[in-house]
C-alpha cells in the first residue's frame, strides 16, 4: 500500500519544479497561471461525485490500481498544452482522475488497518511524502539539465503507471461488503464536518508549497532550479520523517496535542518561509514547515474513520473530498492574491489560516462528546 502512495506522489510532484518552465514557455503571467491551476481542483470536485459508483463496481483494490495508473498517464497532458486554455483543460482531466485514486488509496489503507489490526495511515502518508521528495528532486534535475517537460513526462509517467499496476495487485483482497440497500448520500454528523475542517490549513499550505515555492524561490530569492527543487524536497522529507514518527507520537501524547503543536509550528514556519530573504533561511524554515504539516491530515484521517453514523469508507471519502479540494484549490487562490499583493505576502497570509484550524478541532471535540 505504501508503494502505491509513493508512486502517486512521484507522478504528481515531478510537475511542481517545472511550473516556472511551463509559465515561461507559454508566456503566462501569475494571474493567468492561477486560473490555469484552477482546472485541477474543479476536475477533482467533479471527479469525487462519481467515485462511489466506481468503487462499488470495481472495488477498492482495482480502483486504487487502475485509477492510479490512469492519473499518472493523464499528467502527460499538461506537457502537451500549447496555450493557457489547453493547460487548464489538461489539468482539469488530471483532477478528474486524481479524485478516484485519492479516495481509493485512503479508503483501502483504512480497510487494511481494520483487517491487520494495526495503524498504517501515517506510514502510508509518509511514503507519499517520500515520493514527493524524490519526484521534486527528479523534476529539478530534469529542469537543471534543460530537458523539456514533455520529454520528462513521456519518460517517467509510463514507468510510474506500470509500477502502480504491479504493486496495486499485491494488495490484500477487498473485505466483503454487506448486502445493504443503497440509501443515497446521508447527511454527515456535526463531528465529521468539524473534523473535516481541521486539516484544511495544513493542506492549503502543503498545496501552496508544491505549486508556488518554486516560483517564490526562483523569482524572489534568486535560487537556481536545482536548489529550488532541493528546498522543496527538504520540506517534503521533513514531512516524511514527521509522519514516520506520527503513530508513535500519537500513542504517547494523544492525537489532539500532536495536532495542536504541529499547527503552531506550521503557522510560524509558513510566515518565516514566505518572507525569507535568502535560501540559507528558506531551507531550514522549509524543514520546520514540513514537520509542522506532517501529521495533521493523516491523524485526522484516522480519527474520522471510526466515527458512528456512516461506514468508515464513507467517512474517509468525506474527509478526502474536503481536504483534497482545499489542497488543490488553495494554490490558484494564492496566485490570485499574488497578483494583488505579491507572492511573498500572499503566502504569508496562509499562516493565520493555518491557526484557524485549531478552532475547528476544539469544536469537533465538543461535538464528539455529545
Amino acid at each position: 500500500m505504501q508503494l502505491v502512495f509513493a508512486l502517486n506522489a512521484l507522478g504528481l510532484s515531478v510537475w511542481f519544479p517545472r511550473i516556472p518552465d511551463v509559465k515561461a514557455a507559454l508566456g503566462l503571467d501569475v494571474l493567468t497561471l492561477a486560473f490555469c491551476l484552477f482546472g485541477m481542483p474543479v476536475g477533482t470536485m467533479l471527479g469525487f461525485l462519481g467515485v462511489g459508483r466506481i468503487v462499488r463496481h470495481f472495488g477498492l483494490k482495482a480502483t486504487a490500481t487502475w485509477g492510479g495508473a490512469t492519473f499518472l498517464l493523464s499528467f502527460i497532458g499538461p506537457a502537451l498544452a500549447p496555450n493557457a486554455l489547453a493547460l487548464g483543460l489538461t489539468l482539469f482531466v488530471c483532477g478528474l482522475t486524481i479524485a478516484t485514486i485519492e479516495v481509493a488509496m485512503n479508503a483501502k489503507a483504512s480497510q487494511m488497518e481494520a483487517a491487520l489490526s494495526r495503524r498504517l495511515m501515517t506510514r502510508c502518508h509518509a511514503f507519499w511524502s517520500l515520493g514527493t521528495v524524490t519526484g521534486a528532486l527528479i523534476g529539478g534535475l530534469f529542469a537543471e539539465a534543460d530537458i523539456s517537460f514533455l520529454r520528462q513526462q513521456l519518460l517517467l509517467q509510463p514507468l510510474f503507471a506500470a509500477g502502480t499496476i504491479a504493486f496495486g495487485w499485491l494488495l490484500i483482497p477487498d473485505a466483503p461488503r454487506a448486502e445493504t440497500p443503497e440509501r443515497g448520500v446521508g447527511m454527515p454528523s456535526a463531528a465529521l464536518v468539524l473534523l473535516c475542517l481541521v486539516p484544511i490549513g495544513a493542506l492549503l499550505i502543503e498545496g501552496a508549497m508544491m505549486e508556488w515555492s518554486a516560483l517564490l524561490l526562483r523569482e524572489h530569492v534568486g535560487a537556481s532550479p536545482f536548489v529550488t527543487a532541493a528546498t522543496f524536497a527538504t520540506f517534503a522529507l521533513a514531512m516524511a520523517i514527521g509522519r514516520l514518527a506520527g503513530d508513535t507520537l500519537a500513542e504517547a501524547l494523544g492525537a489532539g496535542p500532536v495536532i495542536v503543536v504541529s499547527t503552531l509550528v506550521m503557522s510560524a514556519a509558513m510566515l518565516g518561509f514566505a518572507l525569507s530573504p535568502s535560501v540559507r533561511a528558506s531551507m531550514p524554515l522549509a524543514a520546520l514547515l514540513g514537520l509542522g504539516c506532517a501529521n495533521i491530515y493523516p491523524l485526522t484521517m484516522s480519527m474520522v474513520a471510526p466515527l458512528p453514523g456512516q461506514p468508515p469508507e464513507r467517512n474517509v471519502a468525506t474527509l478526502a473530498l474536503t481536504a483534497f479540494t482545499a489542497f488543490l484549490i488553495g494554490p490558484p487562490f494564492v496566485g490570485m492574491m499574488a497578483s494583488l499583493v505579491g507572492l511573498p505576502a500572499a503566502l504569508a497570509l496562509l499562516a493565520p489560516v493555518g491557526l484557524a484550524s485549531l478552532l475547528a478541532r476544539q469544536a469537533a471535540r465538543r461535538a464528539t462528546r455529545r
